[in-house]
């Protein structure tokens, strides 16, 4: 593991998902890491009553500027264009930290495992995970589930078919699609991670700190040339 660069402050903060939860149980919020959103984003429905203890299997890719503000050889324009390639398979640091808040919203504690990618792009993050249900579910029954999940969610959009990363990059908008075949499930979710990822989930809570419109300062849509 790697130590906190601030270990006082979570016990003074809420660490949560603006997604998962409604009331805050501090006066103050951490924002955590993009991927985390991404995999929670995906994961979240399918614990109410979709899947049993079975393994949930997450493959994520994100953009370059989701490596943080240090350069390296994997964050080189050389190295990332054309390129696709996985690392930290398994062992991502912030697996436990998407089971934690999992079960803190589920009351039940996930096996998820993870294998992270590095895309050949700047921004946005695509992840799919895969897992199975405890009974067979058509893909529209399951869309349908998800898009209830969510409808009091104006960020989180379920579409037909399956999400693309042009759709959501540089807004707070994130995309879900899904798919079915008897037990097996596949949920895909695109984010940007510059702004669903961070800065955006921020200001989301900063607005309902506030008592402000949750929407507030965020419905600008993705520019789609990005």
């Amino acid at each position: 593991g790697q130590l906190h660069g601030g270990s006082e402050t979570p016990r003074m903060t809420d660490v949560s998902r603006i997604r998962l939860r409604k009331q805050l149980g501090h006066g103050a919020v951490e924002r955590v890491q993009q991927v985390c959103s991404a995999m929670e984003l995906a994961i979240a429905p399918l614990l109410a009553d979709i899947v049993d203890n079975s393994v949930l299997h997450a493959v994520g890719i994100t953009g370059s500027t989701g490596s943080g503000k240090n350069p390296s050889a994997t964050t080189h324009t050389p190295e990332r264009h054309s390129n696709l390639f996985a690392y930290k398979a398994l062992e991502h640091r912030h697996t436990p930290e998407v089971v934690a808040q999992l079960e803190r919203f589920s009351g039940r504690r996930p096996n998820v495992q993870f294998v992270p990618h590095s895309g050949p792009f700047a921004r946005g993050i695509h992840m799919t995970v895969m897992a199975t249900a405890h009974k067979p579910v058509t893909t529209e029954t399951l869309r349908e589930t998800v898009a209830s999940f969510y409808a009091d969610k104006p960020f989180v959009r379920v579409v037909d078919g399956m999400p693309r990363i042009k759709n959501v990059v540089a807004s707070n908008y994130a995309e879900i699609g899904v798919a079915a075949n008897g037990v097996n499930i596949v949920v895909t979710a695109v984010i940007d991670n510059l702004v669903k990822g961070a800065a955006g989930g921020a200001l989301q809570w900063m607005n309902r700190l506030l008592e402000l419109p949750e929407t507030a300062g965020l419905t600008q849509a993705a520019p789609a040339w990005t």
